[in-house]
Order: C-alpha cells, then structure tokens, then sequence
C-alpha cells in the first residue's frame, strides 16, 4: 500500500499548497530544539541550516521513500553538510515504530539539543509518523500524557495527525515513562 501509494499522496502535499486558501507550512517549529515537517528537498536544506540552525535529522519514512523523491534529502547529503542523521522507518498510513526506536529517537534529539542544535524531525508530510516521535519528545520533555503533549504539537502544526497505531506507540512510550520514574 504505501509504496503504491507514495506519488499520490506527495503529489497530493504539494498540490494542496498551491490551490488551497490556508497553505500547509512545510515545517514548523515546535520549540527551541524541535521542527516537525515535511520530506525536504535539496533546495530547502541552507535554509534549514543556517536559518533554523538544524543540527540533526531524524527521519521517519521508509527506505525508498527518499530515493523516489526527486531531491529529496538523503542521509548522505546531510552529512555532506555536517547534519546528523537517524533513521526510524515506519511504513506510511498504518505503520508505527517501537518503543526501543522511540527511545533512540528521543536520545538523538537530546543530543543534538544539547549542543545547542535544533533537530528537523520528518516523514513524507510531516503529518503523522514524525507526529508521533514529536510527540514522545514533547511527552519527555516536558513529563506531559500523550494527549497533552499532541494537542500542543497540533498548536504548532495544525496537520499533525495521529491514527490508532501512532497513539498506541505514544500510550506505550507512556507506559514506559511511567515505569523508569517509579524505579
């Protein structure tokens, strides 16, 4: 399903900005050290060096979902630039990660924040996927539920969207929290 239908729905992100009164932003910033958006392209990879000072990325799509986007950034063009990267895949419109990932994931931004850094956090249309590790951030980050941490990030990126599969990784991160801080 998802390989099928990757060009439609990128195709759909792109075409939306265009006919659409209220455009989708194609990253926000959702605090000092965390942006949550779309795949970016080659051509958006200064701005969000030297503008939004990203100093890591993680990514959220599936393997080939990079190499069928034309410019699409890879992992060895951030490099090339000096940009840590960390990989979760999660196939699109019903996959998820686990909580071993998750924990990876947030131990990267961590990371890369306290050097001051802001982590670009993606996967096709910064909708859902990158949702839900922004999410499990927030949930860290702030010791917030995952329903307190998603309606902040929703504030942020009014697209954000999490179905079934991404509120059990959030539910299950929680759980996890739950159990380091009694121990």
């Amino acid at each position: 399903l998802s390989t099928a239908a990757f060009y439609p729905s990128l195709g759909y992100n792109l075409l939306r900005n265009f006919i659409q009164p209220t455009k989708w932003e194609w990253y926000n910033r959702v605090d000092e050290s965390l942006i949550l958006g779309a795949m970016p392209f080659q051509s958006m990879a200064n701005e969000l060096i030297e503008k939004e000072n990203v100093g890591g990325v993680v990514c959220c799509t599936e393997e080939f979902e990079l190499s069928a986007a034309y410019k699409a950034m890879k992992e060895e063009n951030w490099k090339e630039r000096g940009v840590r990267f960390h990989h979760v895949p999660m196939t699109d419109f019903s996959g998820s990660t686990g909580r071993v990932e998750v924990v990876g994931a947030i131990s990267f931004i961590k990371e890369i924040a306290a050097d001051g850094q802001s982590v670009y956090v993606h996967c096709k249309a910064g909708r859902t996927r990158s949702a839900t590790i922004a999410t499990c951030y927030l949930m860290n980050k702030n010791k917030w539920m995952p329903n307190v941490a998603f309606e902040h990030l929703k504030s942020k990126r009014h697209q954000a969207l999490l179905r079934n599969a991404h509120w059990r990784t959030c539910n299950e991160y929680q759980r996890f929290l739950d159990s380091s801080s009694s121990s």
